[in-house]
């Protein structure tokens, strides 16, 4: 599981995503989260499955809610490091 408090660039997680479902996607068999994008009032829930994603606004944020991200991504042989370091690198 990844979790954060720093937001997301949403051009660069959105690279990245489309990066790891086209190199990893058979292998990833479930994955989903809440994330917290830099601009975007309301929660980005997604989710997907092998090499399909698809993302939805969620609700605002609440007045004083801390703004945090969390994903988990289930799969054979994922390489942790790859995804934890490419996460890293698409915040703020």
């Amino acid at each position: 599981m990844f979790r954060t408090e720093r937001a997301f660039e949403a051009i660069k997680l959105e690279n990245f995503f489309g990066m790891i479902t086209k190199t990893y996607g058979p292998q990833m068999l479930r994955y989903k989260g809440v994330l917290s994008v830099k601009g975007a009032d309301r929660k980005i829930i997604f989710q997907g499955v092998h090499g399909l994603i698809g993302n939805d606004f969620g609700p605002r944020w609440a007045e004083g809610e801390t703004r945090k991200s969390k994903m988990v991504f289930i799969g054979v042989n994922l390489p942790e490091a790859i995804f934890f370091d490419g996460l890293e690198k698409c915040l703020t």
